[in-house]
């Protein structure tokens, strides 16, 4: 700031300079040079009058005579020359070179020439040009003492308004602004100390509305979680079974959830992701997604190598991996594909499916927050969140293919013990049952495991 201001100044006050001070110079040049030829055509004058009488008297020109003349211009370093009846009388000291010359003929046909040497001229605009040259550095001066206090008076208040700025971000400024003297800075320091506390507040509430409806969501999911533990533990009927496994997993996908809402706004810390294995989330994802897909008359078809892990996030990664599948769902066709390509730095989920894909018009965006294509009825949020979760744990969420649609989801890969084949999930690994005695110590053993759960969680709430 003050940097600039200075600059501005300093090269208003030059271009004044320069604009003044050359035509300045160069008219009392010209007021010297014609003062000078004044002051030569009196003295010529005088001599010419002296000559006329002498010759008239029929008396000599001579060099004493012309002296005389000469020493009452002490000022003035004059060469007096007379020309005569073929002679020339000559006094002072020569001209030089480019000297200021004035003549004139006398009545005996005398020529009378003054010459006046240019070191007068110099000697005579030396003092106004020192004088010129001083009044400018003065006025720079002058100029640059007015943009260093003009400097500081703007940029103080700046400053503060910065700091102030910094505390409305941060949710710590709510004390009135000390007026500054500058009426267009305290203007924007009181209109942003008021959008600051809108915007805190605003904040506030909204964070305390989604903690207290995660709050209130945990009662009826716990619940309905025990209600499936009761079903899954006391019926006989297989598909049943099944059907209570799955829904009890997707219960608690969104109890996790659930519980991240009421956490996150008490913690400033990103979450550390850990080990994940693909098969596990991709088989879960299987389950739950089969049916859907079956009523819509699609398949859904997922290649994983028998051991891929990767560095993740369980709970945010599954719901990447549901939220790609419900976009295929939703505004693919035809099979939806998920495979998993894997080698010793990283690992990609590749999501795809044989519809129309995604609009040109909204391809480089389809990952900013309410961006939908013209024939889509979704909110435009799940793709922008799904990328804020993977980016979270280090990864990438990209548009590989706008047409046939193909989403990737790039992660770190995570120490395994290798990959000894892909496994297909696809309708005929989906209808396949465990055994009775296997789904009944299963049953059992996820009873016992929520019901501590659940005792952990009504601990945390009291």
């Amino acid at each position: 700031m003050q940097r600039r201001v200075l600059q501005a100044t300093l090269v208003s006050v030059l271009l004044v300079v320069l604009l003044l001070g050359i035509p300045l110079g160069t008219a009392w040049l010209t007021l010297v040079q014609n003062n000078l030829s004044n002051s030569g055509r009196t003295l010529l004058q005088s001599v010419v009058t002296a000559t006329d009488g002498r010759l008239n008297n029929g008396q000599r020109i001579d060099e004493p005579m012309l002296e005389q003349y000469v020493d009452q211009t002490a000022d003035l370093n004059v060469h007096i020359s007379v020309t005569y009846d073929g002679r020339t009388v000559q006094a002072g000291q020569p001209p030089g070179e480019n000297p200021v010359v004035v003549s004139a003929a006398g009545s005996n046909r005398q020529v009378v020439t003054i010459s006046i040497p240019q070191s007068d001229v110099r000697a005579h605009t030396g003092g106004a040009v020192v004088l010129i040259v001083l009044t400018a550095l003065s006025a720079i001066a002058i100029a640059i003492s007015v943009a260093l206090w003009q400097a500081q008076r703007l940029s103080a208040p700046l400053t503060k308004l910065t700091r102030r700025a910094a505390e409305l971000g941060s949710g710590r400024a709510r004390t009135q602004w000390q007026e500054s003297g500058i009426a267009e800075i305290d203007m924007v320091a009181v209109e942003l100390t008021k959008s600051g506390i809108a915007l805190t507040e605003r904040l506030e509430a909204e964070s305390a509305l989604a903690s207290d409806a995660s709050h209130q969501l945990r009662t009826p999911l716990t619940a309905l979680s025990m209600r499936l533990d009761e079903i899954l533990a006391t019926s006989s009927e297989e598909w049943v079974r099944d059907e209570a496994r799955v829904s009890l997993e997707q219960v608690d996908r969104l109890t996790n959830v659930v519980n991240d809402l009421i956490n996150k706004p008490r913690s400033s810390q990103r979450r550390t992701p850990g080990v994940v294995e693909l098969r596990n989330v991709l088989t879960q994802q299987s389950e739950e997604w089969k049916h859907a897909f079956r009523q819509a008359g699609r398949e859904l078809r997922i290649h994983v190598p028998k051991s891929a892990a990767v560095w993740a996030s369980d709970g945010p990664l599954t719901q990447v991996v549901a939220t790609l599948i419900e976009n295929s769902l939703m505004h693919g066709g035809g099979t939806t594909s998920l495979k998993v390509r894997a080698n010793s730095h990283s690992t990609v989920i590749e999501v795809a499916d044989q519809g129309e894909g995604v609009d040109p018009t909204v391809g480089t965006r389809i990952f900013e927050r309410s961006v939908q294509g013209p024939k889509s009825t979704g909110t435009g949020v799940g793709l922008a969140l799904a990328r804020t979760l993977v980016e979270d744990d280090g990864g990438r969420l990209e548009l590989l293919q706008e047409q046939p649609a193909v989403f990737g989801v790039f992660l770190i890969t995570a120490p395994g013990e290798g990959s000894d084949g892909d496994v297909v999930l696809g309708e005929s690994t989906l209808t396949s049952r465990a055994s009775a005695n296997e789904a009944d110590g299963f049953s059992q053993g996820r009873v016992m495991s929520r019901q501590e759960r659940r005792a952990q969680q009504a601990q945390s709430q009291r």
